[in-house]
Order: C-alpha cells, then sequence, then structure tokens
C-alpha cells in the first residue's frame, strides 16, 4: 500500500502548540427542548395503517385524498405501465418483444412477473447506481484548474453498481462507504479489495491537487470538510456544512457538532491501495515502458518537424521584446541580477510556441505528414496496459491528530479542543466512539431519526418526480415538511423492521411496494385539481421528463446501437469541436482526449462515460446532468432553446437517427413497415392510422435520407422524452 502522493505535504496539518488557543473564543449554545420537537429529530414509530387497502402505501395516500375531497386516477394501460416502470427501475425502455410479451400475458400477476424481472435484470443496479453517484459527486477527475484524471474512480461506481444489483442490505451499504477500510481484518482478498473501494465514497468531491502556493493547512481542511459534507448530507439529509464556521443559522447545530464529526475523520487519509502482486505491477510497468520506447521515433520525427518553425515563432516573439529583457535573455543565468531573472522569468510565457500556432503556419503537406505520425503514434500507444489495479480509497493515520473548532472556519484560529462524537439534537448519547466503524454503525441505528427516512425519501422521490420530503438533502427546519408524514414513517419503520419478517435493509423489496401499488399505476393525464395544482396528495401519477442518461440511452435502444456490456473502465467518445476549442488550450485534443479506440464501446451506457468534471458531454450537460461540485438530490428539469438545436442537430442524434432508419430498412420492406417499427422501437405503440398517412407521404416525397430525418424528428418528439 502506498499513499496519495501529495498528502505527505500535508502533515502540516497537525496544528502546532505554537497556534494559541482560546476556548473563550468558541461558546457553545445549549439545545432546549424545541430544538428536539422538530419531527424529522424524532425516532420514527410505525403508525396504524388505514384500512381499506392491501399495499400499505395505497391506504396512506388514499386515506388523504379522501379527506381532501379528491379522487384517485384509474390505472394506466398495460403500454404505459411498462415503459413507465422499465425506465424508473432500469433507465432503459423496453424492446417490442417485451412489450409483446407483457401484453400477451393475461395471468393475474403479470405485472407482477414484470417487476420481479426488472428488479432481477443487471441493468437495475446501472439505473440506481446514477441516482447514488449523483448524491455523492462522483466524477473521474480532480476539478479546479488542472482537473487532473483518476484512473482507478470507475472501481468505486462499480462497487455501487455491483451493491445495488446484489441488495446488499443498506446499512452494509453505507457502514462499507464510511469505514470499509477498518472492516478488512480477516476478510477473503476479494472481499478486502471491496471495502476498500467503497471508501471512494470520501474522494468523490473535488479536491485541490495542484502546484503552487497552496496551504497545506487549508487544504486540509477541504478534504475534511468534503467528508463531513457527505456523511452529514448523503446518509442523514443534514446541511452540515452550513456550521463549519459558525453555529447553524436555523437548525439546532452547532460548530461544536461539526467539529466532533469532523474528529471521527481527522486520521483519515487518501490512500491508493494495491491490488495485485508486486510481480503483476512489474509486468504492467514493463509492457508501458516497451510500448512507449516504440513510440519514441514518432515522437523524434514530429519534433524535428516542428523545429524550423518553432524556432522561427520564438524569434519572432523574442524581436518584440523590450531591450532590456532581451539583454536579460542573453545574459546566463547565474549572472544575471534580481532584475534581470524577474525580467527573463517574464519573458518565459511571451517566447512559448504553443502547438496550436505551429500548426497554424505549417504547410499543408507538412501537416498531413505530422497528422500521419501522431496517428501512428496513438495507434502504438493503443497498446499501453491499463494501470494495475488500486483502489481508490482512504485509511489512518497510526496517530489520530486533534481536532478544534475553529473560528470562522479558519485553520489558523483553532479554538476549543473536541473528541469525536455526534450531532447532539439526533441523538440521546453523543459518545458512540471514535472511530468511523463506530460512527457507521450509529448512522445504520434501526432506530436512527434520519437515515432510514432519508432514503426511503430519496426512492419515493426517483419513482415519483417528488419525494414525501421535497428536499432529499435537507431535512432540517428550513427543509421541506413531508406531505404524508405518516407513509413516511411507515416506510422508514418497514425498511428497517420488514412486517413479513424479511431481510431488513433491502431496498430492492421497497421498490418493488412502491412501483406494485395503485398510487404508482395510476394514469398521469388529466388537468391538475384546483385543490392540489402541485398533485401533491398524488391523485395522479406525474408525468415527467427522461434525465439526460435516459434519453441518450433511449436513442440507442431504439436504434438498435445500444452495447449493454458493463463495468469497467470509462469510455472517452469523440466530442464536438466547439468543446476542443472552448476548453484544450495548454495540449493538442487529441492529446488531452483520448479517444477510446474501440469505437464498439462509444455506444455504451451513458453511466460509462468518462465523467471529467470540467468536460461535460453537450447533450447530458444541455438536460441538466449534475456538476459533481455539488451534491445533486434531485435533478432540475430546465427547458431552453439549445436542447432542441442539441437533439436536432447534434452530431449524436443524427448518428441515432441513421443507425435507426438502416436497422428498419433492413428489417423491413415497405414504409408502412418502417413507419410501424420506427413507432414501435421509440413509442413503445404502433402508430395511428394518421400517422401513418403522414409518414408515407412525407417518406415518398424526400427521397433517400427521408426515413432518417423520419428518425430523427421521432426521436426528437415529447413523447420520446417524457416518462409517462
Amino acid at each position: 500500500m502506498r499513499p496519495f502522493r501529495w498528502l505527505p505535504l500535508l502533515s502540516l496539518i497537525g496544528l502546532s502548540a505554537a497556534l494559541a488557543q482560546d476556548p473563550a473564543a468558541y461558546r457553545e449554545p445549549e439545545l432546549t427542548a424545541k430544538d428536539r420537537e422538530h419531527w424529522a429529530f424524532k425516532k420514527p414509530v410505525r403508525p396504524a395503517v388505514p384500512a381499506g387497502e392491501s399495499n400499505p402505501i395505497d391506504a396512506f395516500i388514499r386515506d388523504r385524498l379522501k379527506k381532501e375531497g379528491l379522487s384517485p386516477s384509474p390505472e394506466a394501460d398495460k403500454r404505459t405501465l411498462i415503459r413507465r416502470v422499465s425506465y424508473d427501475l432500469i433507465g432503459l425502455p423496453p424492446t417490442p418483444a417485451e412489450i409483446d410479451a407483457f401484453l400477451a400475458d393475461s395471468s393475474p400477476n403479470a405485472y407482477e412477473k414484470l417487476v420481479d424481472r426488472l428488479l432481477a435484470s443487471p441493468h437495475f443496479g446501472e439505473r440506481q447506481a446514477q441516482h447514488w453517484l449523483d448524491l455523492v459527486r462522483y466524477a473521474e477527475s480532480n476539478g479546479y484548474e488542472l482537473d487532473a484524471d483518476r484512473p482507478h474512480a470507475w472501481r468505486y461506481r462499480d462497487y455501487v453498481v455491483n451493491s445495488f444489483n446484489a441488495d446488499k442490505p443498506y446499512d452494509q451499504f453505507a457502514k462499507e462507504q464510511i469505514a470499509g477500510d477498518e472492516m478488512v481484518a480477516g476478510k477473503p482478498v476479494a472481499e478486502a479489495a471491496d471495502l476498500h473501494v467503497a471508501t471512494g465514497f470520501h474522494r468523490c468531491g473535488p479536491v485541490h491537487v495542484v502546484s503552487g502556493n497552496l496551504d497545506a493547512a487549508v487544504v486540509r481542511q477541504e478534504v475534511l470538510t468534503e467528508m463531513v459534507v457527505g456523511v452529514g448530507s448523503t446518509f442523514l439529509g443534514l446541511t452540515m456544512g452550513c456550521c463549519r464556521c459558525h453555529d447553524h443559522k436555523f437548525d439546532p447545530l452547532s460548530a461544536g457538532d461539526y467539529y466532533r464529526m469532523e474528529a471521527f475523520f481527522a486520521g483519515t487519509r487518501f490512500k491508493d491501495v494495491e491490488l495485485t502482486s508486486e510481480a503483476d505491477q512489474k509486468a504492467v510497468k514493463d509492457k508501458a515502458a516497451a510500448v512507449r520506447k516504440e513510440t519514441e521515433p514518432f515522437k523524434k520525427t514530429i519534433a524535428e518537424i516542428e523545429a524550423p518553425y518553432r524556432e522561427k515563432l520564438r524569434a519572432e516573439k523574442l524581436a518584440t521584446l523590450d531591450a532590456a529583457t532581451k539583454v536579460a535573455l542573453e545574459t546566463p543565468s547565474i549572472k544575471r541580477t534580481a532584475e534581470q531573472k524577474k525580467l527573463a522569468k517574464g519573458a518565459e510565457g511571451v517566447l512559448t510556441v504553443r502547438w496550436d500556432e505551429i500548426l497554424a503556419v505549417l504547410p499543408p503537406d507538412v501537416k498531413a505528414t505530422r497528422v500521419k505520425l501522431r496517428e501512428e503514434r496513438f495507434k502504438i500507444e493503443a497498446a499501453l496496459p491499463a494501470p494495475a489495479a488500486e483502489a481508490w480509497a482512504v485509511a489512518n493515520d497510526d496517530e489520530m491528530p486533534k481536532t478544534y473548532v475553529l473560528k470562522r472556519g479558519d485553520v489558523k484560529k483553532p479554538t476549543l479542543k473536541v473528541e469525536p462524537a455526534v450531532p447532539r439534537v439526533v441523538s440521546d448519547s453523543v459518545n458512540v466512539g471514535q472511530t468511523r466503524s463506530e460512527l457507521a454503525a450509529w448512522v445504520t441505528r434501526k432506530d436512527h431519526p434520519l437515515t432510514s427516512r432519508v432514503i426511503v425519501n430519496r426512492l419515493w422521490h426517483h419513482h415519483f418526480g417528488r419525494g414525501i420530503v421535497n428536499t432529499p438533502n435537507d431535512f432540517g427546519t428550513r427543509g421541506g415538511r413531508p406531505s404524508h408524514p405518516e407513509l413516511l414513517d411507515w416506510l422508514a419503520c418497514e425498511l428497517t423492521s420488514p412486517s413479513d419478517g424479511g431481510v431488513a435493509w433491502t431496498l430492492k423489496r421497497m421498490h418493488k411496494l412502491i412501483v406494485m401499488s395503485k398510487t404508482y399505476r395510476q394514469v398521469s393525464d388529466g388537468v391538475p385539481n384546483a385543490k392540489d395544482p402541485d398533485n401533491t396528495l398524488l391523485a395522479k401519477m406525474n408525468r415527467r421528463r427522461l434525465d439526460a442518461e435516459a434519453i441518450r440511452d433511449g436513442m440507442l435502444t431504439a436504434s438498435g446501437s445500444l452495447n449493454r456490456s458493463r463495468g469497467g473502465p470509462s469510455v472517452r467518445t469523440p466530442l464536438e469541436p466547439e468543446v476542443y476549442d472552448l476548453i484544450f488550450s495548454e495540449d493538442e485534443p487529441d492529446q488531452l482526449w483520448r479517444v477510446t479506440a474501440d469505437e464498439s464501446q462509444h455506444n455504451r451506457r451513458s453511466l460509462y462515460l468518462y465523467a471529467k468534471r470540467n468536460v461535460r458531454y453537450p447533450m447530458l450537460e444541455a438536460f441538466d446532468q449534475p456538476d459533481a461540485i455539488n451534491s445533486c438530490s434531485a435533478r432540475g428539469e430546465s427547458t431552453f432553446a439549445p436542447q432542441a438545436l442539441i437533439l436536432m442537430n447534434g452530431p449524436f442524434s443524427r448518428a441515432q437517427a441513421h443507425a435507426l432508419a438502416a436497422s428498419v430498412r433492413r428489417e423491413m420492406n415497405s414504409d408502412v413497415a418502417a413507419v410501424w417499427a420506427v413507432f414501435r422501437r421509440a413509442f413503445g405503440r404502433e402508430p395511428t392510422k394518421a400517422e401513418v398517412t403522414l409518414a408515407t407521404e412525407f417518406l415518398a416525397a424526400n427521397g433517400d435520407d427521408a426515413l432518417a430525418d423520419f428518425c430523427l424528428a421521432v426521436l426528437n418528439a415529447s413523447e420520446f422524452a417524457y416518462r409517462p
């Protein structure tokens, strides 16, 4: 095991005794009985289920509707249900064959069999993982100005996918991420590796890993803040970050609470844990060295081609400098005065010849030769082996550093020394231990006021588009009030203590309970009722636009292009030229964004696209993909012109339209049959007689590319982009 390379620099965080403490500078406010009265700070108690319905969810929802003078809506048809539940559970639309099979199944439990099949699908974990990765701000680069890559981060993504697919109990899932490294003793090799990978949870957010005058203590405090805020928002639904610099302005959370939580992580450091033997690591290094040696002649030839143009451009830049700077540059460095050293250093940037400047002056034939040489070099480099397997993890120091309440969050202003403890307002006993394992055990207690409520609320949000608490990351006093408090508590208690005696904390069971309910199966048609204009009480289902990944994956599915392979290193697909022009400047795009050589990988699910924090795919960004800077518990749903332009004119949309057209044309021998096939693939239904007439008239009048244009129009329809 080797420590993350820059962390030795951060040992400076052991705040010196020379820094004066002033306990008087911080006085923690006392908790009052009123502080504990907030609903979310009380332990959930299983309420009595109203009579009249077999599914308790329907009992609570319909009891409330009745009290408000509202009536539930009828059940949606089978085509609607299979499309809805498929997108919700696996994030993909049903195929025509799957729809036909469901429609043909007349058994009373046909829908339940469909739900069970989707829950057992390996794609279930992929869909649920996307929601989780939004929460934890997962990305494969560090962010900030350097935004360096994290070559092993994908293993955490796969850990999350596999955990959801295996229906790993949520309490275990939480413990492994908070303190997996403290649980590895005595475990089999594969299980220990998984536990290390799980702690990548603490490293998902952005982090400063750059050169320059960064204060090591400040950077270390940023890392600790990421850890505390990550646990607080993800598992507890608390805005812990709001009390880092001062007591929380609204919730009964003090700065003392914050730094006592931080104390659990005081000795936690980033660590890349090797998962292969030394022999395997050496084999990877030797193979990489051999490949790089093979590329040296190409690099040398390219440098020789560029040399005269580089020298000429530098000479032209040098000619523009003032006389004093020229003299400074001509003077040997050891003989320069202080002023000359300053002038010479300032001239370095001016005299640097950038790659784009060289390309601008290369004659066409020379440029073409250079392009071929680079392509040959990259073909050879495509054989570079993947880095030796490592877990992107954390581990503890041998000694636990001291933790202080920092005045205004300033590492240079420690005040009161504190020990590890949990927030006072949500625990009868704040002293739960000293380690992250003990913190995790407290977080996952069955009677914890927050943990079970927070996760069942997240599940509800993803199925209905709005949580029972409409602020999923904020269960504090300024967060939303639960629309159905008894239902929320019943779901929380059912998760931790199943009424059928099943395994506690399993999420697939909760998903099934929700999607089997009459409430979930209602139609989404109809005008909002004036008594409940936002449909908070769920008198009907909510129709929602698909998220960015589901739109892209739905297009791939409809066109027949989707590569359903799972797991492994992420894929880099070609970016639009405008993205290269805007973002990449310090080196050529083909050097900074190496497109995955195997083109069949380009059509994998969006979950497996390389997640670079500062470079998002335009289509995904346009449809509200989170920025991976802040925890995203509920995606926005914006509507603006570039969305239509990207779907109509974007290279991905057009490519999938052509793929869909080619696939349909191969299978169908008439325009009518082609139209039917396109509708079934894209919308999951047959076209109406009027739609067939319009479509065939369009195809007849517009030549060879008409079918591709028709497919593009279909993929741009709101019916395609919305989950019914």
